[in-house]
């Protein structure tokens, strides 16, 4: 029977080591993954703030060519266009600020906050109106072809409260088309949209919420450090039956559990970001815009050092508990063990 316990409690010290490691590893992955502050530091790292404008473009041009009641003008403009253009209005820290806030109700919307991924245009809007707006459309308009009489007549009329002609008018004509198109961009402004939507909303908490089945999987990830508790206790019913007892049952497996987290950590970043990013390019898509869901994919290695820095901490600590247990363990004589009732 002694043997059987024995036995039993050596199963549970192996079952508790990779239960441990793995509880570790995804619990401080989890607290993190999920968290925008991470992903805007990997992003200021590695440079990814300059492709949002291309982000805003290919949203805005799709946004724009589905609304019938947008600006005629507005239609016209390829994501190129788009592109070109966000870039030349939004200075840098700007720019960086919508793409925080992109960041942010992204997060949001995964951990169930909101229910829709949103990107704000009110930056955008606030400087089209000014002196900047006319200046972005003019070097958009040097890039067309040249203007034909018609078109010109159509600038003309513009005055009157025509349209923009999508041509590049001759330079002694560029300062009397300059109040049109102030005119023409207080009456865009008007109808531009204050923000565009990357993930419309779902219906949450229901079985057609993208979200459901990841609410699950991280709260089975969040509840996994009590499986390891449970097996520690499992050890000491099976095997612990004096004090010198449960320093070597709990000590050994706490060292080795302990030791391979902190040596995976160390090691392990170019790994767990690989898992990382194939999590995010094959799962983000029912979560993310694919252009964004690209650019966290980047992210994944350096994102998966910040997540595993703790871990490196954490395991140490219990390996110095387990190393501890173990040598307070061989300084324990056991003739005067004392069986623990």
């Amino acid at each position: 029977m002694r043997e059987l316990l024995k036995l039993l409690a050596a199963l549970c010290t192996v079952l508790f080591i990779v239960i441990s490691v793995s509880a570790l590893l995804l619990f401080n992955i989890e607290s993190s993954a999920f968290s925008s502050a991470i992903y805007k530091q990997a992003f200021e790292e590695q440079r990814l703030y300059e492709r949002m404008p291309a982000l805003l473009a290919s949203t805005l041009q799709t946004t724009i060519a589905q609304n019938p009641s947008a600006y005629p003008f507005l239609k016209e403009l390829s994501v190129e266009d788009w592109q070109v253009t966000i870039s030349s209005l939004l200075p840098p820290e700007e720019l960086r600020a919508v793409a925080d806030g992109a960041l942010d109700s992204t997060f949001d919307y995964m951990n169930s906050k909101t229910d829709s991924v949103v990107i704000s245009l009110l930056p955008v809007k606030a400087r089209l109106v000014g002196e900047s707006g006319v200046s972005v459309v003019q070097q958009f308009l040097q890039t067309q072809p040249a203007c034909t009489v018609e078109q010109l007549t159509q600038m003309a009329l513009g005055l009157l409260g025509g349209d923009i002609a999508l041509c590049n008018p001759p330079p002694e004509a560029m300062s009397l088309v300059a109040p049109l198109l102030q005119s023409q961009l207080q009456t865009i402004n008007t109808a531009f949209p204050d923000e565009v939507t990357l993930i419309a909303e779902t219906e949450s908490g229901t079985p057609n919420d993208p979200r459901l089945r990841l609410h699950m999987v991280r709260s089975a990830i969040r509840f996994s450090p009590f499986f390891a508790i449970l097996l520690l206790l499992a050890i000491a019913v099976f095997a612990v039956r004096s004090f010198r007892d449960l320093l070597v049952w709990w000590g050994w497996p706490l060292l080795i559990a302990g030791g391979i987290s902190a040596v995976i950590a160390l090691v392990g970043s170019p790994l767990v970001g690989w898992f990382l990013q194939f999590l995010i390019e094959t799962q983000g898509a029912a979560f993310l815009p694919p252009l964004l869901a690209s650019s966290l994919a980047e992210t994944a290695t350096v994102v998966a050092g910040e997540m595993l820095f703790p871990v490196i901490i954490q395991g140490s600590v219990i390996a110095v508990l387990g190393l501890t247990m173990v040598i307070m363990s061989m300084f324990i004589p056991r003739t005067i063990i004392q069986t623990i009732e």
